[in-house]
C-alpha cells in the first residue's frame, strides 16, 4: 500500500466565550485574509473560490429558522500557518457557544493561526460581540474530529470492484459493510462499523481513507484493509 497521504482534516476548538454571531457578521471588516463572512439566509459578504465553482443547478432549500446552525457564521480565511505553509482557504463556523468548527485543515499550523487571527480582528473591531468581554479567552478544548487520507493499492492493477465487492458481501462479516453502484458512483465503499471507518476503492486502485481522527487511526485501518484484500482482491 502506498504511504497514505493527508487529503483534508476537521478541527473543533471549545473556548470560553459566548459570542453574538450577529454583530460579527454586521461589523467584522473584510481584509486580504478574511475573504467572506456568511450567515446562510442573512447576509453574504465577499467570495472564495468555491463561489466560482459552476454547480448544477438544484431547487433552493427554505431556510431554517431553528437548530443548531441557526445562530453560527462562517469565516473563510486566506492562512499560510506561520508562513511556512502554502497559503490556502480554511473555513471556520462559529458558534454562540465558542465553538469554532474549521476545515480545510492541512497542518495544526493552519488551525492555530487561523484562530488567533480572527479572533484577534473580533477582538479588534467588534469586541462588542463577546459578551463580558475582557480582552483574553482560554480554549478550553482542541480536537481532530475528521481525517481523510488518500492512498492507492500497490503493485498498480486495475482493480475488479464488482468482484471485489462481491466477495466482500460474501464473506458475512458483521462488521463490514461494502455497496457499490456504478451508476452513482465508481469506487466500491468499504465501511467498517466498529469504528466507522470507510475506504472508497476505485478502478485505478487509488482509494479515500475517511473517518480516521489521527494518523495512527489511519495505519491501523490500512492494515485491516491490506487482510480483507488478501481474502477478497485477487490480483496477479
Amino acid at each position: 500500500m502506498q504511504e497514505p497521504k493527508l487529503s483534508t482534516m476537521v478541527v473543533l476548538y471549545n473556548l470560553n466565550l459566548k459570542i453574538n454571531t450577529s454583530l460579527i457578521l454586521e461589523n467584522l471588516p473584510l481584509d486580504d485574509n478574511i475573504i467572506k463572512i456568511e450567515k446562510k439566509g442573512v447576509l453574504v459578504r465577499g467570495t472564495s473560490s468555491r463561489d466560482k465553482i459552476k454547480r448544477r443547478s438544484t431547487k433552493k432549500s427554505k431556510e431554517s429558522n431553528t437548530g443548531f446552525g441557526r445562530n453560527s457564521i462562517t469565516i473563510v480565511t486566506l492562512n499560510n500557518g506561520d508562513g511556512s505553509l502554502p497559503l490556502k482557504e480554511i473555513t471556520t463556523k462559529i458558534f454562540q457557544n465558542g465553538v469554532f468548527h474549521m476545515t480545510g485543515i492541512l497542518d495544526p499550523l493552519y488551525d492555530e493561526h487561523t484562530l488567533k487571527y480572527i479572533l484577534n480582528k473580533i477582538f479588534s473591531y467588534c469586541s462588542q460581540s463577546i459578551l463580558d468581554f475582557n480582552n483574553t479567552y482560554e480554549i478550553l478544548k482542541r480536537r481532530v474530529v475528521l481525517m481523510n487520507y488518500t492512498t492507492e493499492i500497490l503493485p498498480k492493477n486495475t482493480i475488479p470492484r464488482e468482484l471485489l465487492y462481491k466477495n466482500i458481501k460474501n464473506l458475512h462479516d458483521p462488521n463490514i459493510v461494502a455497496s457499490y453502484d456504478p451508476d452513482v458512483y465508481p469506487g466500491v465503499k468499504i465501511q467498517f462499523i466498529d469504528s466507522n471507518w470507510t475506504a472508497k476503492v476505485f478502478r485505478t486502485g487509488k482509494m479515500i481513507l475517511t473517518g480516521v481522527t489521527s494518523k495512527d487511526d489511519c495505519f491501523k485501518f490500512i492494515s485491516l484493509l491490506i487482510d480483507l484484500f488478501k481474502i477478497s482482491l485477487p490480483l496477479k
